[in-house]
Protein backbone atom coordinates (compact mmCIF):
# COMPACT_ATOMS: atom_id res chain seq x y z
CA UNK A 1 0.00 0.00 0.00
CA UNK A 2 3.00 2.34 1.14
CA UNK A 3 4.13 1.99 -3.20
CA UNK A 4 0.49 3.43 -4.16
CA UNK A 5 0.78 6.14 -1.66
CA UNK A 6 4.08 6.82 -2.57
CA UNK A 7 3.23 6.87 -6.54
CA UNK A 8 0.11 9.23 -5.47
CA UNK A 9 2.42 11.98 -4.39
CA UNK A 10 2.71 15.09 -6.15
CA UNK A 11 6.81 15.08 -6.34
CA UNK A 12 6.14 13.42 -9.71
CA UNK A 13 4.78 16.66 -11.00
CA UNK A 14 7.26 19.24 -8.90
CA UNK A 15 9.73 16.94 -10.88
CA UNK A 16 8.67 17.59 -13.96
CA UNK A 17 8.08 21.00 -13.26
CA UNK A 18 11.37 21.69 -12.01
CA UNK A 19 12.92 19.93 -14.99
CA UNK A 20 10.75 22.24 -17.79
CA UNK A 21 11.49 24.83 -16.12
CA UNK A 22 15.82 23.84 -16.05
CA UNK A 23 15.03 25.28 -12.31
CA UNK A 24 18.28 22.38 -11.77
CA UNK A 25 18.13 22.85 -7.75
CA UNK A 26 14.97 22.51 -7.18
CA UNK A 27 15.05 19.21 -9.56
CA UNK A 28 17.74 17.25 -7.39
CA UNK A 29 16.05 18.18 -4.02
CA UNK A 30 12.87 16.75 -4.92
CA UNK A 31 14.17 13.82 -6.60
CA UNK A 32 16.20 13.54 -3.23
CA UNK A 33 12.98 13.67 -1.50
CA UNK A 34 11.57 10.97 -3.75
CA UNK A 35 14.25 8.57 -3.58
CA UNK A 36 14.08 8.78 0.42
CA UNK A 37 10.19 8.19 0.25
CA UNK A 38 10.50 5.29 -2.15
CA UNK A 39 13.23 3.83 0.04
CA UNK A 40 10.65 4.48 3.13
CA UNK A 41 8.16 2.75 1.46
CA UNK A 42 10.07 -0.40 0.06
CA UNK A 43 9.60 0.36 -3.44
CA UNK A 44 12.68 -0.08 -5.70
CA UNK A 45 10.85 -0.24 -9.10
CA UNK A 46 12.60 3.43 -9.46
CA UNK A 47 15.67 3.24 -8.11
CA UNK A 48 17.75 2.70 -11.39
CA UNK A 49 15.80 5.34 -13.24
CA UNK A 50 16.55 7.82 -10.35
CA UNK A 51 19.91 7.25 -10.10
CA UNK A 52 20.16 7.97 -13.91
CA UNK A 53 17.92 10.77 -13.63
CA UNK A 54 20.03 12.47 -11.10
CA UNK A 55 23.15 12.32 -13.25
CA UNK A 56 21.45 14.10 -16.33
CA UNK A 57 20.02 16.74 -13.85
CA UNK A 58 23.71 16.85 -12.33
CA UNK A 59 25.08 17.80 -16.16
CA UNK A 60 21.57 19.78 -16.66
CA UNK A 61 20.72 17.74 -19.64
CA UNK A 62 17.37 18.22 -20.72
CA UNK A 63 16.21 16.29 -22.99
CA UNK A 64 17.74 12.94 -21.36
CA UNK A 65 16.41 14.14 -18.07
CA UNK A 66 12.80 14.46 -19.52
CA UNK A 67 13.12 11.09 -21.21
CA UNK A 68 13.76 8.94 -18.35
CA UNK A 69 11.15 11.12 -16.46
CA UNK A 70 9.18 9.44 -19.11
CA UNK A 71 9.64 5.93 -18.03
CA UNK A 72 9.56 7.13 -14.32
CA UNK A 73 5.61 8.28 -15.52
CA UNK A 74 4.68 5.38 -17.53
CA UNK A 75 5.95 2.81 -14.26
CA UNK A 76 3.68 4.97 -12.23
CA UNK A 77 0.82 5.11 -14.18
CA UNK A 78 1.38 1.33 -14.44
CA UNK A 79 1.51 0.76 -10.62
CA UNK A 80 -1.33 2.94 -10.16
CA UNK A 81 -3.55 1.01 -13.07
CA UNK A 82 -3.14 -2.12 -11.63
CA UNK A 83 -3.91 -0.81 -7.86
CA UNK A 84 -7.42 -0.37 -9.33
CA UNK A 85 -8.14 -3.07 -10.66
Amino acid sequence: METIDFCKSLDFMKLGQAINRENWQIAVGTLQRMQKKAGEAGCDTFDRNFIQLKQCLMHKEQLAAKNILALIIAKRAQILNSAEK
